[in-house]
């Protein structure tokens, strides 16, 4: 045996030590040695919380600092983005939320932010809408639905009053160019439950609200709102199938940070949450809640911010109920 090789073998091994705690070392010195702390912008226990509590131990290990979840209930989240307008740039308060629910909040009371303001960070997973009727209902297709929706306004559930859901409803019934009689309730469980019990016509949530409803063969999915079809509900189709060019608006959970956050701290945040949604853990947490992960990198997010901007405001009378 060549009696050089543990010696070789030794150096490399200490080689590889070193890049890895240089590589950590290189990520704390960007943010400092204060801990990082996540606002998410609703209570304990939706999507929204359980992502952020699901990434903050994995985040904590890559940014080799101590990262804690703070909800922010709040003003349907208001406190939570009105917090990090006026945090320092630092890069250590970042809000975890759904977006666009701070864009439509801002069309629907008077807020001490802009999210244009805010430094996006990275998106991890989109869910689209899914719009869908009692399985007695008379129509079968999307096309169904639409001529009948024309022929006479029907009564459709929206939950969570400036939420996705609120936007994406309002968004496709105006593009459609059809009325609706609208029932509001607190949550998505609330309006499925009313569908399924034939209170209303249709109700429009996201597909894993939807799924155990659907599992139990209460409710008929007509259309999926997206771009592409959902693995997890594979047969139903989506607008471009059927000849509609209606607006696809997911539900994206995403990190944001202060306004004016360094690009280079900015850029460590991206690099944290792009590794940690890849863990092995953080995918199985979303495959069990039937959620993808779909990355949004940075540069993208803030596209979406701009874009989402004129389409929020074509409809903002009917987010303020006018």
């Amino acid at each position: 045996m060549n009696r050089y090789f543990p010696i070789v073998t030794v150096i490399l091994s200490l080689s590889v030590f070193v890049c890895l705690v240089g590589a950590g070392g290189t990520w704390a010195a960007t943010l400092g040695s204060k801990s990082v702390k996540l606002l998410v912008a609703s209570a304990p226990g939706g999507a929204e919380d359980m992502s952020a509590r699901a990434l903050a131990p994995l985040l904590q290990q890559k940014l080799n600092t101590t990262v804690s979840v703070e909800n922010n209930p709040g003003a349907g989240g208001k406190m939570a983005f009105e917090k990090l307008q006026k945090a320092d740039p630092d890069g250590r308060t970042l809000a975890v939320y759904t977006f666009p629910k701070s864009i439509i909040l801002e069309y629907m009371s008077k807020t001490n932010y802009r999210t244009r303001d805010f430094t996006p960070i990275y998106a991890w997973s989109k869910t689209w809408p899914l719009l869908v009727v009692h399985i007695d209902s008379a129509w079968k297709t999307f096309d169904e639905f639409v001529k009948a929706a024309k022929a006479k306004p029907l009564a459709g559930g929206v939950s969570n009053l400036g939420g996705v859901i609120h936007l994406v409803s309002l968004i496709v019934m105006d593009d459609l160019g059809v009325k609706v009689n609208w029932v509001p309730y607190h949550s998505s469980a609330e309006s499925l439950t009313a569908l399924a019990g034939k209170h209303l016509d249709f109700v429009i949530a996201l597909t894993g609200s939807a799924s155990p409803l659907l599992d139990a063969g209460k409710i008929r999915p007509l259309l999926l709102f997206s771009e592409q079809r959902d693995p997890y509900v594979p047969n139903v189709p989506i607008p471009k199938e059927l000849g509609f060019g209606l607006p696809s608006v997911p539900s994206i959970h995403c990190a944001m940070a202060a306004p004016n956050t360094p690009v280079p701290v900015a850029k460590t945040l991206e690099r944290a949450f792009v590794t940690a949604t890849e863990d092995p853990v953080f995918v199985d947490f979303m495959k069990r809640r039937k959620m993808t992960v779909d990355p949004v990198t940075s540069e993208n997010l803030g596209k979406m911010v701009k874009d989402l901007y004129p389409r929020i405001e074509k409809i903002a009378p009917a987010l303020q109920g006018k």
